[in-house]
């Protein structure tokens, strides 16, 4: 009776260990609209700042202790990467010695970055890999972006 009891246990326990797996977190990538549900699992008042199919893009204000911080989101062009902007204004001239001050920062920020765009506005961004994303993760990163510019609002504020 006893080994009846351990046998029908055993295979009770293989049973309910294989069958955990079939939870296991999906990997694929987030498209266009997925995302934005998350923002908006997550609390927040998502705006749409492009609205166009296959170019969305979304914006949430965060607070800061001294800043408020509007986040962009959105997909890259090869939909593997998911980018958190920053716009933080124009930045000095080319030669301008908070450039160079900002450059010194990307290595404490990093993997956000400063960077300046072909328009001339200078941003800070963030891109993470579009792949097992969880409301959880994207919360981290957000909440990254937002401390990282709020920490280094001395380097880029005229």
């Amino acid at each position: 009776m006893k080994r009846k009891t351990l046998i029908s246990t055993s295979i009770l326990a293989i049973f309910i260990f294989a069958t955990s797996f079939s939870y296991a977190q999906s990997c694929d990538a987030l498209t266009s609209a997925q995302l934005k549900e998350k923002l908006i699992q997550l609390g927040n008042e998502v705006k749409d700042l492009i609205s166009t199919a296959g170019s969305e893009k979304y914006e949430v204000k965060y607070t800061s202790p001294t800043l408020d911080v509007p986040v962009a989101y959105e997909l890259s062009a090869s939909k593997n990467f998911i980018w958190l902007t920053v716009f933080l204004g124009t930045p000095r001239g080319d030669t301008s010695v908070m450039n160079a001050e900002l450059l010194k920062q990307n290595f404490s920020i990093q993997p956000c970055q400063f960077y300046i765009t072909s328009k001339g506005n200078l941003m800070m961004g963030l891109a993470i890999e579009n792949r097992g994303l969880t409301n959880a993760i994207i919360k981290r990163h957000s909440d990254k972006i937002v401390a990282d510019v709020s920490s280094t609002a001395s380097f880029w504020q005229k």
